[in-house]
Order: structure tokens, then sequence, then C-alpha cells
């Protein structure tokens, strides 16, 4: 029990410094090129899926260790620690079209869209 409160507490407290950009939008890709999405925040890790280079409206689960408060309340307790430890600085966990995965954040910038 002592170790649930202390995750959550840790989560919690990571969740209020999340960035506060709700929506990415892609950026520096090519035309005819596609972002790819990561499993892992790594750019060997295992391709979860391709982000068209004009898309908008990708959801921010929180860039590095910082995680949203709602991507957290939706995962388990494994999956957020193992965000926590493959998280890194310039990887945003982001959800497009259903799937979620990590991106770097160079290819990221705020979507001025009216995302939902």
């Amino acid at each position: 029990m002592k170790h649930l409160i202390a995750t959550l507490i840790l989560l919690l407290a990571s969740s209020l410094f999340a960035e506060n950009i709700a929506f990415w939008k892609i950026q520096k890709v090519k035309s005819n090129d596609s972002l790819n999405m990561r499993s892992k925040a790594d750019h060997k890790s295992k391709k979860v899926s391709s982000i068209p280079y004009n898309a908008q409206c990708l959801k921010n689960h929180g860039c590095g260790k910082n995680i949203s408060f709602e991507a957290m309340m939706n995962m388990e307790e494994e999956e957020v620690k193992a965000f926590l430890e493959q998280a890194q600085d310039e990887w945003c966990y982001v959800e497009y079209k259903g799937i979620s995965g990590w991106v770097n954040q160079y290819y990221l910038s705020p979507s001025k869209s009216a995302c939902k």
C-alpha cells in the first residue's frame, strides 16, 4: 500500500509539471515523408505507426518525464512506471488516431487547430 501511495504522489507531482500544450502538429517533415511513432523514446525502437507530414491534433500525453494527468489516469500502474523509466527529454508521448507512442519533440509544434 505504501508503494502504491508513493507512486501516486510521484505521478501527481509529475503531472503538475506536464506541458500546457494539449495538442501538437507535425513540423519539419518533408511532404513526401512521414514521422515515425515509436514504442519507446528511442529512434531505434520498434515503429508503432507513421504520421503524415501535415498531421494536426496529436494529443500530448507528456514530454520527457512529465506525464499529463489524463494520461496517467488512463494507464495501469505498470504502464506509468514504464513511461517514466523510458522517458527521454527530447521525446513526447502522443496519441494520433487512437494509437499512442513516442515521437521526437523536434518534429512537433503547438497545434492551433480546433482539436478535440
